[in-house]
């Protein structure tokens, strides 16, 4: 059987860090990077994601409702979320549902070790939905 990668959902609004963040990532992970809340909930609708990292900067509105939207998605539940930010408000991001929050710089070696010290070993929900519809990871 394949290698299945685990799908990370990259949302960052600075194009740079995008890229950075992308790249490395992308040495293990398949990474969807979005740089709009709209994007990445277009990227949760369309491809089984196994975890997400965003910059609450890139956020439609202030009162960060992605992360509460995203966990009550059935299928996103017990999703990890990473908060990767420019701003230190670690209480506000650990309260809003995130599981780590990183305050910014932080290297894309060090975020990689964070997401590896966060999955869960074994398949996860993304490699579970492509067994078992194909199209799921296309």
């Amino acid at each position: 059987m394949a290698s299945i990668q685990r799908v990370v959902v990259l949302l960052e609004n600075d194009e740079t860090t995008r890229e950075l963040y992308r790249r490395e990532l992308g040495r293990q992970y398949q990474v969807i990077a979005c740089s709009t809340e709209r994007e990445a909930f277009e990227a949760l609708r369309t491809v089984a994601t196994d975890i997400v990292v965003l910059e609450p900067a890139a956020l439609a509105d202030e009162n960060w409702t992605f992360i509460s939207t995203v966990h009550h998605l059935e299928q996103y539940a017990n999703l990890p979320i990473i908060v990767c930010s420019i701003l230190d408000a670690r209480r506000r991001g650990l309260e809003t549902g995130a599981d780590v929050y990183l305050v910014k710089p932080v290297t894309p070696a060090a975020l990689a070790a964070t997401l590896a010290a966060v999955l869960p070993f074994g398949p996860g929900p993304a490699a579970i939905a492509s067994d078992a519809t194909p199209s799921a990871r296309e």
